[in-house]
Formats: C-alpha cells, structure tokens, sequence
C-alpha cells in the first residue's frame, strides 16, 4: 500500500518544486519569502488585499526584480507563476548568474483580474541555476505571489483558458449567501404574519398557506446548508478539516496536540515529495506561532516515535497530499491543529482506526458520521417539538453566516456535539431527564462549551430551590444531573483509554488538553464570536490597520492588542456574564426545563469566544417559538443579518465583530420577550 501511494504521489508532483523554501532575494522588493513559501494568494484577490495578508511580494518600479537560486544547475520543465493580471511579467533563466535567457512572458490582461495563477510547460527543459522575475508596463500593481520551478509539468495541471471580462462576476458563494439570508428574511416575514394574525384574534387565518410555505422554507434552508447540492464546489469531503482529526484521532497516541504539522512534514521527506534541506513556514502548535521548520530534522525526530506505525501514518498522509495541491496542502500546515478533547477520541480514535487506511472510501464514510447524526437528532426535535418549531429552528441552521458548511461540512465527526444538545434538549422535552443529561454531558465532554446548556438549567434550579426549599420543585433538574454525572463517570476513564490507543491509558489527556485550551484561549483569533470580541472592538485596533507586512505572521500585533484588551476587559466580561446568567433564570422562571436548557445557548457567546462556525448551537432558540411565537422571528432575522456580514465587510475580524453583536442583541431580545408572561396562542399550538 505504502509504496503504491509513494508512486501516486510522486506521479502527482513528479519532482516537486525546486524552489519551495528556498530564499527569495532581488532588489525593490517587500513580502519576498512569500514568493517561494509554497502558499498561493487567494484567486482573484486584489493585489493590495493580498500584499496586506503577506501573500505576496511587492516589486515597486520595472527596476525591481525577484531571484531565486536552485542551489546548483538543474533541468525546468514547467512554471507557475502566481502574480497580478493586469502586469506582463518576465521570467529570465541563467546558469552563472551572469547570462540571462527569458524562458517565460506573461502578457498583462490574458488572464481575469486580480492575483492568478498561470502554469506552463516549456517546449524544451531549460538548464538553470537562478531563475529571475520582473514586470512591465500594465497598470503598475507589480505583485509575485509564488513562483514554482519543476522538472516537468504535474500531472494535477490544468491549461488555464484566457476569458476577457469587463465587469467582475458575483462569486459563487456570495451568490449562496445571499440566497440564504433571503431564505431567512422570507421566514422571518412569514413568522411576524402569524404572530400580526394571532395579536388580531385571527391565528387560524390563512393556516394551511402558512403551514406550505414554513415547510418550503425549512426544506430550503437544509439544502441551503449543503450549498444546495454544490457542498465544497466539487466535492463534499472538506479535505482540510478531515485530514486534521483523522489522522489527529487516529494517531493521537504518538501526536498528541503538537506534533501532527511537523510529522505531517516528515512524512512528506520520507516519500520524497520534499527535497533534501528543504525549510517551510509551519504553524508551531506548542505555542501557536508560526515559524519555520526543517524536514530533515523533523524526519529524524518523529520516525523513531512511530515505530511500527510510520509507514501506515505517511501512506495516510500521502492520501491527504495527493488531494490537493502542494501549494494548497502548505496552508494547511498554518492552521491551528488538532483540538478535540479526549472524550471526542472515544468514537473518533475508534471510527479513524476501524476505517484502515486512509482512502477515499474509508474517508467518505466517516464523512457521512456528522449528517447521520444530524438527521438523527433533527427527527428527534421534529418528534419533540413538532414539525413547524423544527422548521423554525431549520431556518436558522441552514441559512445563518458564521456556522455555514464552508468551515467543517464534511469532515470527520464535527457536529456530533451539535447532535447530542440537540437530542438533550428534545429528551427533556419528551419527559426523560435522564437521558437528556446524559446527551447534554456528551456534549459538553465533547466540545466544552454546551456546558452552558446545563449551567443554565442548574442555575435556575438553585434558584428554584432557594425560593421553594422542596425537592419536587427541581426533581427534573436532579434528574438531569444523574443522568450527566452518569455519563462522566463512564466517559473519562474511557477517554483516558482511547487516547492510548485503545491498548494503554494516557493519564495525561485531560491535562494536555487542558494546556492545548489555554493555549488556544490565548490565541485571538480573527473569526471569534462573542461577548470578548464585543467589548474589546475598537476602530484603532482593526486588522486592517495593525496588520505589518513583511512580517512572518502579519496579524502577530493584532493578537498582541487584542490579547491585552481580553484581559484588560476580563472584570467587565465576568460582571455581564454574572448578569446574563441572572437574566436567563428571571426570564425563563415560570418556562419548562427544556426552554431553560435551549436559552443556555446564547449564553454560550456571553461566557466565550468561539470559532464562528459553533453559532450553530443557535438553531436551539429557534425552539423557544414554541413559549414566545415572536422568537422565531428574532432567530430567521438574526440568521438574515448575519448574511449581511461578508457584503458589508472586508475584514474577518470586522465580520465577526458585527455577527457577535447581532447574536448578543438578538439573544438579549429573546430573554426580554420570555420574561413577559405567556399569551394565548389560540389554535396554533
């Protein structure tokens, strides 16, 4: 096996790219070690965009030049050159340094606007040494975002094909935003007719037009969260995230939560897909900077610790190389690694093991785990809630921004702790609390986070207790909390198991995680949502005007700032989340224990900062349509603004600043609206 995907791999890049890593040098230049790092400016990108994302290399005048020296003389097959479209670009070869032979010309204005990437195969491989770039004429916006050298063409090119465009077309995904949020204005609109028809005494008026019309909406809004059929454009297995916790669950015992970039490199030496002395930028997941890493060293490091298992981890990786392209694969080791607490390797160590090796069989399975468990746990809401609370919770799941499929639909095991708070929920609202602790508590093992669900309802239960003193008062609450201590009890000791690999317990997992967190808690990051991201928003402060290009890690003083501020701000954020917490138990006193433990998902965003796409956890305050008809108007419009976020700003962490102060908004409103009494709802129940 190992040796038939060392040859797929090396058909794939055949001998690779000669000047990955190497040192870019020239004159009139900034940003050069982006020229050479392996890492493609988006496509169509503006040049002033890119160049502010460290993604490219700056030329200032036709005097500036960029060379690259391959070490010794070696054959050039085929070229890549990333660099702006609106430029002609040189690309000249010299064997001493001396003599220079042009080899390619990219004429301004053959390719569409923006940052693109051009391939070409050169009728005769040239013998060269250094390799040369500088542009001409054009608009003036000279701007490198890689140059690639190869023996020959890869087998992964494609001829790019010349289109003259005079306006810029709509992207795909704008386009599906842009659907969503109407998807989600549409309901919102529909929902204010039935609450407008039940304050007019008429709830019965037009039901049966009502009824079609929400489960229209909430069938569009599933597809719409699968793209409508397109899922990743072109495939449905999110290769990025997948490779991350397949191989992060499947060889957590030898990874652990810092090793898997720089082993990931090492498989990469060992299959040859990286030349010897060969230097990339790799995010260090011990400290969350990026740095750079040498893959002979990192070869000589991990291969010892693998022991028998070395060669089936690099036929994995392989597996993941050889699905996409290098310069696509070096982003990925920039990333932030493998996060999964101990209690997700229970299934997911188990899953990634019982799969074998990494094929696209095996990891098309295990992508298939999250929508089963989602279609599962939706069923369990309709049979819970009813079909119209669910398409009402549906509406905000499949069209809100921030939690869309783009970040992790398709990979491996992701959503399950979405599943379990959504089966919690309907579990109390079936009458078993129980079993609605113990999926709340898989959840909260699972992600943390969902531990809001039961604080909410512990709190309003000691609140419950103080004012009554009578056990009966909270019997479902201590119902819940058996059932949840329960499932602790069992969970730990076999996480601590599966994160030895099944043959051994890891004592340590729970702590390493906890180190991993802090880590990560002390990392800002640009699509974070929440109270934290709030408070500590100011115009001075914007990654727009900190970032420093040039720079390794251009947001490096964003962080640094923002860091700052999230401390600086910590007595505020804990005030609020002390008044938050009250509000939600004032709000929901006189509400069931269910309504309690799906409001506790707003809370979330008040006692944490998270990766956007956990807005998800949301679509639980859809439910609450069924205590206050109104709510489901706030949760439609709410995933309706949140689409507004990438047309109005440029900036992720703009864009996060305006989803965490809708969610906040919204959530408050919510409260607000379940503190008043109850009204009848007439027929529509």
């Amino acid at each position: 096996m190992l040796a038939t995907l060392l040859f797929a791999a090396s058909m794939a890049v055949p001998d690779g790219n000669m000047l990955l890593g190497r040192e870019a040098q020239g004159r009139g230049l900034s940003g050069a070690p982006a020229a050479t790092d392996g890492l493609l400016a988006p496509e169509g990108a503006a040049a002033a965009a890119a160049l502010a994302a460290r993604r490219v290399v700056r030329l200032v005048d036709p005097e500036a030049f960029l060379a690259v020296d391959l070490g010794a003389p070696r054959p050039v097959g085929a070229l890549l050159l990333q660099a702006d479209a609106g430029d002609t670009y040189l690309v000249e070869a010299s064997v001493d340094g001396r003599t220079w032979t042009g080899i390619l010309r990219v004429e301004a204005g053959d390719a569409l606007y923006g940052m693109r990437t051009r391939r070409a195969e050169l009728p005769d491989p040239r013998e060269a040494r250094f390799l040369l770039v500088h542009a001409e004429g054009g608009d003036g916006t000279y701007a490198v975002g890689e140059l690639a050298a190869f023996a020959e063409a890869p087998g992964y090119w494609r001829e790019p094909v010349a289109t003259a465009v005079t306006e810029k077309p709509i992207p795909e995904d704008e386009l599906l935003v842009v659907g969503r949020g109407l998807i989600a204005l549409a309901a919102a609109l529909l929902l204010a007719w039935g609450v407008v028809l039940r304050r007019r005494g008429a709830p019965a008026r037009h039901e049966k037009l009502r009824d079609r019309a929400l489960a229209t909406l909430g069938l569009l809004s599933a597809a719409a969260f699968f793209n409508f059929g397109l899922f990743h454009f072109g495939r449905f297995v999110h290769v990025w995230d997948a490779y991350h916790y397949v191989l992060g669950a499947k060889y957590f015992p030898e990874l652990g939560y810092t090793g898997l970039y720089e082993a990931t490199l090492a498989a990469e030496r060992a299959a040859g897909l990286l030349p010897p002395g060969t230097v990339l930028p790799v995010r260090d997941l011990a400290t969350n900077a990026i740095g750079t890493s040498k893959a002979d060293d990192a070869l000589a490091t991990w291969r010892p610790r693998f022991g028998a298992r070395w060669e089936a981890f690099v036929s994995d990786v392989l597996w993941f190389r050889t699905r996409t392209t290098p310069e696509h694969f070096r982003r990925i080791l920039v990333d932030h690694g493998y996060n999964a607490t101990p209690a997700w390797g229970i299934l997911g160590g188990a899953f990634a093991r019982a799969a074998g090796p990494v094929t696209d069989r095996s990891v098309g399975l295990l992508s298939l785990l999250d929508p089963a468990l989602l279609l599962g746990a939706w069923l369990l809401l309709w049979r819970a809630f009813g079909w119209r609370a669910a398409c009402v919770a549906l509406v905000f799941w499949g069209t809100n921004f921030p939690g869309r499929f783009f970040w992790n639909g398709g990979s491996f095991l992701r959503m399950d702790w979405l599943a379990a708070a959504m089966a919690g929920v309907a579990l109390l609202k079936l009458g078993r609390p129980r079993l609605a602790g113990s999926a709340l508590a898989c959840s909260a093992l699972l992600r943390i986070f969902p531990g809001a669900l039961l604080l909410a309802l512990g709190a309003a239960a000691a609140w419950r207790w103080a004012r009554e003193r009578n056990r009966s008062a909270v019997r479902e609450e201590l119902l819940v909390a058996e059932g949840a201590l329960l499932t602790v009890l069992v969970a730990v000791p076999l996480s601590l198991l599966a994160s030895g690999g099944f043959s051994s317990v890891r004592w340590t997992a729970w702590a390493e995680f906890a180190d991993n967190s802090r880590k990560h808690l002390a990392t800002p990051l640009a699509n974070n949502v929440g109270l934290g991201t709030l408070v500590t928003w100011r115009t001075a402060t914007r990654a727009e005007a900190l970032v420093k290009n040039g720079e390794r890690e251009p947001l490096a003083a964003w962080k640094e700032t923002k860091r700052s501020a999230l401390g600086d701000s910590r007595p505020l954020r804990m005030l609020l989340a002390a008044a938050s917490l009250a509000a939600v138990v004032f709000a929901l006193r006189r509400r069931p224990a269910w309504a309690t433990a799906a409001a506790g998902a707003g809370l979330v965003f008040v006692l944490a900062d998270l990766t956007c796409y956990y807005a998800s956890v949301l679509l639980l305050l859809g439910l609450l349509s069924l205590e206050r008809e109104e709510a489901g108007v706030v949760t439609s419009l709410l995933a309706a603004a949140t689409c507004a976020a990438p047309l109005l700003f440029r900036w992720e962490d703009d864009r996060s600043v305006f989803v965490s102060a809708l969610i906040l908004g919204a959530f408050g409103l919510l409260l607000a609206l379940l503190a008043r009494e109850k009204k009848p709802r007439g027929s529509r129940s």
